[in-house]
């Protein structure tokens, strides 16, 4: 199956962001789903086109803050003022991995 979406619109990127921000507020049942959905997330932003190495670390740094973001509100709760600070890496990843596959396809 391919999971694989182009994201080449502002209402697809906006999409990508609020999902993110759904999936943060409603804390999945398990760290494992939560990564699920991350990795949909990330499938979301990536081009058909894309093999970059440079890609996948933006790919796995997401995916650490992401992980180290629902362990956080899984030990402090969802109101840990430290949550700002992960909310805005991944986000800064989720950018940079919707950077380069869209510079990849041109």
């Amino acid at each position: 199956m391919n999971m694989i979406a182009n994201i080449r619109s502002v209402d697809a990127r906006e999409s990508v962001f609020s999902r993110l921000d759904v999936l943060v507020a409603r804390r999945p049942p398990s760290p494992d789903a939560a990564r699920v959905e991350a990795r949909q997330l990330v499938s979301m932003a990536i081009a058909d086109s894309c093999q970059a190495d440079s890609l996948w670390g933006a790919v796995d740094a997401f995916h650490a803050h992401f992980d180290f973001m629902m362990q956080t509100i899984e030990i402090n709760g969802a109101d840990d003022r430290g949550l700002k600070i992960l909310r805005t890496k991944c986000r800064f990843y989720l950018e940079q991995v919707e950077a380069m596959c869209l510079s990849l396809s041109y």
